[in-house]
């Protein structure tokens, strides 16, 4: 990122998207507030003027996840009207997203983020089409919506996890990752086509 890449005023979106930078290229444990400096062209004292430490500019960087999370999840909801197409969808994005962001994935899941309200947003989107397919009938309603949409994330959330960490034929990872997530949702909640 050059020095001109920002203009006065936006110096702390600046080191966010430098930050990111970095996360793609080398991950979320190897780098420093310095390097960011660097990266985006400022003194090394310039980032303390918007971040106390490095887990705060983390921890803006994974607040921006959550809502790149969130938009991606509204956006595969609203492909269709179908409940358990949505569903499936929305298995398949959250997946999907896990992989094509993997270092902002596992910033915004880091034991020191805060997910924040915007992290409820996206679970929100979940929660909506679980009860949904509920109301449906696609789902059994014996378990409040909540709980299951909260199992359905994990399960999720457990695969994306795998497929980042583990991503072999051994454990059957390299799979898309839609198909991953529809594999994992038809048999766990025992979808019908």
């Amino acid at each position: 990122m050059a020095k001109t890449a920002y203009h006065h005023g936006a110096l702390r979106q600046a080191l966010i998207d430098g930050t990111k930078e970095i996360l793609a290229e080398r991950g979320h444990s190897q780098f420093s507030l310095n390097e960011v400096a660097r990266r985006v062209g400022v003194s090394t004292a310039a980032p303390y003027r918007h971040f106390a430490n490095r887990e705060e500019l983390l921890t803006a960087v994974a607040i921006e996840g959550y809502e790149l999370l969130y938009q991606t999840l509204r956006r595969a909801a609203a492909t269709t009207e179908d409940p358990r197409e949505r569903l499936l969808r929305i298995g398949g994005a959250y997946v999907r997203f896990a992989h094509d962001h993997r270092e902002l994935f596992m910033t915004m899941f880091h034991d020191e983020q805060s997910d924040g309200p915007v992290g409820m947003e996206a679970f929100d989107v979940l929660l909506t089409v679980v009860a949904a397919a509920q109301q449906a009938k696609v789902l059994p309603d014996s378990t409040s919506a909540e709980l299951l949409a909260r199992s359905i994330w994990a399960a999720l959330h457990g695969i994306a996890e795998l497929m980042l960490r583990r991503p072999n034929e051994r454990f059957g990872m390299d799979a898309p990752p839609e198909e991953l997530a529809t594999a994992t949702l038809t048999s766990l909640l025992g979808l019908k086509p």
